[in-house]
C-alpha cells in the first residue's frame, strides 16, 4: 500500500514539463539539437519550430499559442540577433518578450566567449550588433543566466537551470492519466493529515485562538525619541528631543533613509537592512526637518524604535512581510506613496513635544551650534 510520502514522491516524478527552445536558427542548429536532447533525457517535452522558424506574423501567432502552453522557456544567445520584423525586433526577441509577458520562467543561456564565435555566425552590421547588445542586456536583467562555450557546457547549463527552475518556480506541467487517481487520493489524505494535526495540537496543548491587537490607523499619533550622537568627524553633537507625529507622517523620511544594501547570487537579488546606520540616518533626517542646521550623523533612534516602525509599516502593507528576496524591502504601494510625498511637499507634519533639536560644537563653551555670515568673512 502506498504511503503519503510514496504518493508525494510519485506525483513529483510523474510530472513532465513542456520547454520552449528559442534562438536564432541557422547559426545555432547544433546547439538547439543539444538542448532538445537534454530536455528529452530529463523526461520533459521540447517545443521548437525546427521545420519552419518564425519568418512572418502569421507563423508568429502560432508560436505564441505554443508558448502559452509551455512551462519553461530556454533562450539561447550567441552572435546573431536575427532578422528584424516590421517593428524592428527579431522574432527571437519577440518570442522572449511574449514569454515574459505571459509569466513563463525564462532561462537564459548566453555564449560566454563571443570572441571565439566564427565570423559567419556574427552580426555583420553595426545596427545588428547594437540590437544584439540591447537584447542581451534586457534578457539578463533580474533573471537566471548561465554562460556556455561548448555543446557540453550548454547541456550542463540547461540541465542545472531547469532543475533549479523546477525547484524554485514550480509549474503546472503534465501528469500521466493513471497517476491522477493517486494524486486525488494524496490531496484527500493530506487534508485529513492537516485536520488531525490541528486536533492533536489543540488537545495536547489546550491552545486557544489569541486575537491580534488592532493596528493603529495611519493618522494616529505616535512618539519617537531622538537621542544625541557625536558626528563622525567629532566636531558637533546633537541634543535629545521627543517628536510626535502620525505613523504615516514619518514614513517618507523612513523610506528615504532606511539603509538598504543589495547583492545578487546567480541572477537572484537580495536586500539587507543595516539597522545601526538606519537608526542614525532616519533620526538625523527627522531632526533636519525641524532645525535650520546640518544634522547628519548627530541624532539616532533606538533599535527597538526602528523595529517598531518596521513592524507597523509591514503590517500596513508598505514593506515585505518576510524573506529578503528582491532589491527593496518596500512594496510598490510604498514606493508610490513616497513619490507622492516628494511631489506634494509640505511643512514637517510632526512637532517637538519635549526637549529641543539643536547642534552643539564640540570643544566650544556650550550653546547652540549655528553659522553666522560674519564667521565666513576672514577680515
Amino acid at each position: 500500500m502506498l504511503t503519503l510520502p510514496d504518493l508525494e514522491e510519485r506525483s513529483v516524478h510523474d510530472k513532465r514539463y513542456q520547454v520552449f527552445i528559442s534562438s536564432t536558427f541557422q547559426d545555432l542548429r547544433e546547439e538547439r539539437r543539444a538542448v532538445q536532447d537534454v530536455i528529452i533525457s530529463m523526461g520533459d517535452f521540447p517545443v521548437q519550430m525546427e521545420s519552419f522558424p518564425a519568418a512572418d506574423e502569421d507563423q508568429f501567432e502560432f508560436i505564441k499559442s505554443l508558448i502559452d502552453k509551455c512551462d519553461y522557456y530556454v533562450l539561447i544567445i550567441a552572435g546573431r540577433y536575427g532578422s528584424p520584423a516590421e517593428d524592428g525586433l527579431s522574432y527571437t526577441h519577440k518570442e522572449f518578450r511574449y514569454a515574459v509577458e505571459k509569466g513563463v520562467p525564462v532561462l537564459v543561456m548566453l555564449h560566454g566567449e563571443p570572441g571565439k564565435i566564427p565570423a559567419e555566425s556574427l552580426e555583420p552590421t553595426d545596427s545588428g550588433r547594437q540590437s544584439l547588445k540591447d537584447f542581451i542586456k534586457e534578457a539578463e536583467h533580474k533573471r537566471l543566466r548561465k554562460t556556455w562555450t561548448t555543446l557540453g557546457d550548454l547541456k550542463l547549463a540547461v540541465r542545472e537551470a531547469l532543475d533549479h527552475a523546477k525547484a524554485t518556480k514550480p509549474r503546472v506541467g503534465w501528469i500521466r492519466g493513471d497517476a491522477v487517481a493517486s494524486i486525488d487520493t494524496l490531496e484527500e489524505l493530506n487534508e485529513v493529515r492537516k485536520e488531525n494535526e490541528k486536533f492533536r495540537i489543540a488537545l495536547g496543548n489546550l491552545s486557544v485562538e489569541i486575537p491580534l491587537p488592532k493596528l493603529p490607523n495611519a493618522d494616529e499619533l505616535t512618539t519617537l525619541t531622538l537621542l544625541p550622537m557625536t558626528s563622525n568627524k567629532g566636531t558637533k553633537r546633537g541634543s535629545s528631543a521627543k517628536i510626535q507625529g502620525s505613523w504615516i507622517s514619518f514614513f517618507p523620511l523612513f523610506f528615504s533613509n532606511l539603509y538598504v544594501s543589495t547583492n545578487d547570487w546567480n541572477g537572484e537579488f537580495y536586500f539587507n537592512i543595516d539597522h545601526d546606520a538606519s537608526c542614525v540616518q532616519i533620526a538625523s533626517a527627522i531632526a533636519g526637518e525641524l532645525a535650520p542646521v546640518e544634522t547628519a550623523g548627530c541624532f539616532k533612534i533606538t533599535r527597538s524604535t526602528l523595529d517598531r516602525l518596521i513592524s507597523y509599516y509591514t503590517e500596513a502593507g508598505l514593506m515585505i512581510a518576510s524573506g529578503n528576496e528582491g532589491q527593496t524591502p518596500f512594496t510598490e504601494t510604498a514606493q508610490r506613496l513616497a513619490r507622492r510625498h516628494h511631489v506634494v511637499g509640505s511643512a514637517p507634519p510632526f512637532a517637538i513635544i519635549e526637549g529641543e533639536v539643536t547642534i552643539t560644537a564640540i570643544g566650544s563653551s556650550g550653546g547652540n551650534f549655528s553659522r553666522n555670515l560674519d564667521d565666513d568673512i576672514p577680515f
